[in-house]
Formats: structure tokens, sequence, C-alpha cells
């Protein structure tokens, strides 16, 4: 397969996903997803769209370029988990912090090493509360 053929069925998956994610949005809310509170436009909106169906295209090109894969259904399903790989890579990255004070300062560091970061913090544990265990009573039908 060629990869510009990858790239088109590469695009075709992102786009399909694009459309399934749109409409479960619209489903949810009963509006489109730009027009709730706090949230941006239309533009940005299709623009963030845009570049995750280029990079399942442009994934999918090269998947192929590099004989990785050579059916349709290959290229689609690599075109169909770029943008979900970088969507979580998107919520798993988190700025790094600086405070002002380690900026501007012309503080020794071991050579080869970086400098701390200051004003970092581990991120929260995840607190889950599971539901209460049932009491099994002899009226139960469920009880074992």
């Amino acid at each position: 397969m060629s990869a510009a053929g990858a790239a088109m069925w590469g695009l075709f998956a992102a786009l399909a996903l694009e459309c399934l994610d749109l409409l479960g949005a619209l489903r949810r809310a009963g509006r489109p997803p730009w027009r709730g509170a706090g949230e941006p436009g239309g533009v940005p909106y299709a623009i963030s769209a845009a570049v995750r169906c280029l990079a399942g295209a442009g994934l999918a090109a090269a998947v192929a370029a590099a004989g990785q894969v050579s059916t349709a259904g290959g290229a689609a399903a690599v075109g169909l988990a770029a943008p979900l790989l970088l969507t979580q890579l998107v919520r798993l990255a988190r700025p790094a912090v600086v405070s002002d004070v380690a900026v501007g300062t012309d503080a020794a560091v071991p050579a080869g090493a970086s400098a701390p970061l200051v004003g970092t913090t581990r991120p929260s544990r995840l607190r889950v509360k599971l539901p209460a265990a049932r009491k099994k009573t002899g009226d139960d039908h469920r009880a074992g």
C-alpha cells in the first residue's frame, strides 16, 4: 500500500472518530460543545479536530512508508489510534513550574545535571469511594 493511500484511510478513520466524538458531545449536552460556558469557540474546536485528523493521516502514511502496514484496514486502525494517543498524551502532559527566583540566578549546578524545579508538586492521589458491602440475608435470592 502506498503512503498516500494509507494517509487517506488514516484520515478517513480519524475523521469518523471525530464525528462520533462530536455526536456523543451533542447527545450529552444537547448543544454543540463549543457553546458551553467556559469553552473555547467553534474555530479552536475545528482546529483541534483538524490537527487530530492530520495526525491520524500522517501517522498512517509514515507507518505505511516504513512497510509496517500493507492493507487498508491496518492503515485505518493506525489512523484511528493516532488521535486517541495524541489526546492521552496531552492529558498526561503537565507543565513544569519554575519560580522567578530560580530563573534569573547563577546557581552552581554540576555539569550534566539539570537545575531542580522549584515549586513542583506531586500529583494528588486518586481517591475512589467503593460501595459498601451488602449484608447477606436469608431471603436474598442472590446470596450464595
